[in-house]
């Protein structure tokens, strides 16, 4: 492998039913305090029946569904004290609490860069699934992929690996994806409790990647060359 592992992106998923996103406009975004005033959008906004789509200048966006609010952040090399999405997720619950939320996910994002497609294809071919004459088909090798379902104590780590290519500039590095979702029924008898337990998750947001996180280290990348055991300590750690 040539890089560590880097997190690119995390997400706040709210499940919620009978969502209007017509309600999520910049205007209402800024006037409620959910957005700062001096943010900027980054390109025009889309909108129709079914979809908002806001990205701001700074890499957080917000895309509303009729069922689902998610609340995104390109990470790259932010510290912790300028990740803004669990704030903007927790002020949107504020405003918006008469919606009847039902479940949250913490969907974390990083990669591995290899130095060539072939690298990266091995990695997932050779390493994580067996060798065999089943990779290869009508003079073609398969194009693998796994998910993976990992039960916690309390809610589910769905994990996707995938083979992609990652672009820096005008570069492009062959990478392996790892796409995480720590998926969370809320609990709770009442409106104002699962709202708590919401806000609860959400806050706590840092640590659900440090559990992605230490289960690439330990699990996926434990045996690779020295670049990628330089993770000895999460970013998000104390």
């Amino acid at each position: 492998m040539s890089n560590s592992l880097q997190l690119t992106e995390v997400a706040i998923s709210l499940v919620a039913k009978n969502l209007n996103p017509a309600v999520l406009n910049p205007d209402f975004l800024k006037y409620t305090g959910i957005i700062p005033a001096d943010w900027e959008l980054a390109n025009q906004p889309v909108y129709n029946n079914n979809l908002v789509q806001l990205v701001y200048k700074n890499g957080v966006g917000i895309i509303v569904q009729p069922n689902r609010l998610n609340v995104l952040e390109m990470i790259g090399e932010k510290p912790a004290t300028e990740i803004k999405l669990a704030a903007v997720a927790l002020q949107l619950i504020e405003k918006l609490s008469q919606v009847e939320y039902q479940a949250v996910g913490i969907n974390p994002k990083a990669f591995v860069g290899f130095p060539s497609e072939a690298d990266a294809y091995q990695y997932i071919c050779g390493k994580l699934l067996a060798p065999g004459s089943w990779q290869e088909f009508g003079g073609s090798k398969v194009n693998a992929a796994l998910e993976l379902s990992y039960p916690l104590k309390r809610g589910v780590l769905n994990l996707a690996i995938n083979q992609v290519n990652v672009q820096f500039g005008e570069q492009v590095t062959p990478a392996i994806l790892f796409s995480g979702n720590l998926n969370y029924p809320l609990t709770g008898n009442t409106v104002k409790e699962r709202i708590q337990d919401l806000q609860q998750i959400i806050a706590n947001w840092q640590n659900d990647v440090n559990i992605f996180q230490q289960l690439l280290v330990e699990k996926f990348l434990s045996s690779s060359p020295s670049p990628a055991q330089q993770i000895s300590a999460s970013v998000f750690s104390k």
